[in-house]
């Protein structure tokens, strides 16, 4: 089968050199850049032509966006901050077409600041990122998105790398976006929130994933993890209080 593969990007001069080093045997790569200042683009246009600026945050549009750009109809989803392992990329070239079966899930290995996290909710962490988009669909969410994919689906068995929180500063950029497109998310649900209720959500989100899911096996590591959650659920609230002129 023949595969595109879609890298979402905003200034990500830092990762996307080794992502799209890793993406060179795919027979398509499509860049959607949500307008970029820094070096993205251009060192994107070293590995394809098919560079898209696009004005929007909101993940879920700039999916469904991507797969009108692509040519092929299956599509592999790799963020720029992910790698394809060699492994991975021979067994996705060896796959025939198989009746009925319209995506694949694939394992993730999530790593925080360097360390592979074994625990704390996010191993395996499977993921439909490969499928054929006449029989798929992005769900309508401005973070976290899926694909819903009609007919079967397979599991691959090679896994491919997701280096969330390269560093401090990258955990804390990535906090402040995830958590206003979660504010407006729920703003665009009529969503309530008390505000007691927005410390009682954060220090449950960090115990869920430090203590419920074993974060605390992963050493500080899994502090850090279940921080960025606490922190994400804890801003998103304050925010969505913000949008509802109630703070």
């Amino acid at each position: 089968m023949k595969v595109s593969a879609v890298v979402i990007t905003k200034n990500e001069e830092k990762n996307i050199k080794a992502c799209l080093e890793a993406l060179v045997w795919a027979d398509e790569i499509v860049i959607i850049d949500s307008n970029s200042t820094d070096n993205t683009a251009e060192t994107a246009s070293a590995f394809t032509g098919k560079i898209f600026k696009v004005q929007t945050d909101n993940f879920s549009e700039k999916r469904n966006l991507s797969l009108g750009k692509t040519s092929n109809e299956w599509v592999l989803f790799i963020d720029a901050d992910e790698r394809v392992t060699p492994e991975l990329a021979e067994e996705i070239r060896g796959l025939t077409a198989e009746a009925g079966v319209n995506g694949y899930y694939i394992g993730r290995k999530n790593y925080c600041f360097g360390k592979w996290l074994r625990h704390s909710g996010v191993y395996p962490d499977r993921h439909i990122r490969l499928f054929n988009k006449n029989f798929s669909s992005i769900t309508p969410r401005p973070v976290h998105e899926g694909i819903i994919v009609n007919g079967k689906t397979g599991v691959l068995k090679n896994e491919f790398l997701h280096f969330s929180y390269s560093d401090l500063t990258h955990m804390l950029d990535k906090i402040n976006l995830y958590s206003t497109l979660e504010a407006e998310e729920k703003f665009s649900q009529n969503r309530k929130i008390t505000k007691a209720g927005v410390f009682t959500h954060a220090i449950s989100a960090f115990l869920r994933v430090y203590i419920s899911r074993k974060g605390f096996k992963d050493g500080i590591h899994g502090f850090f993890l279940g921080f960025s959650y606490s922190m994400v659920n804890f801003l998103s609230h304050i925010k969505l209080l913000k949008l509802q002129s109630r703070f």
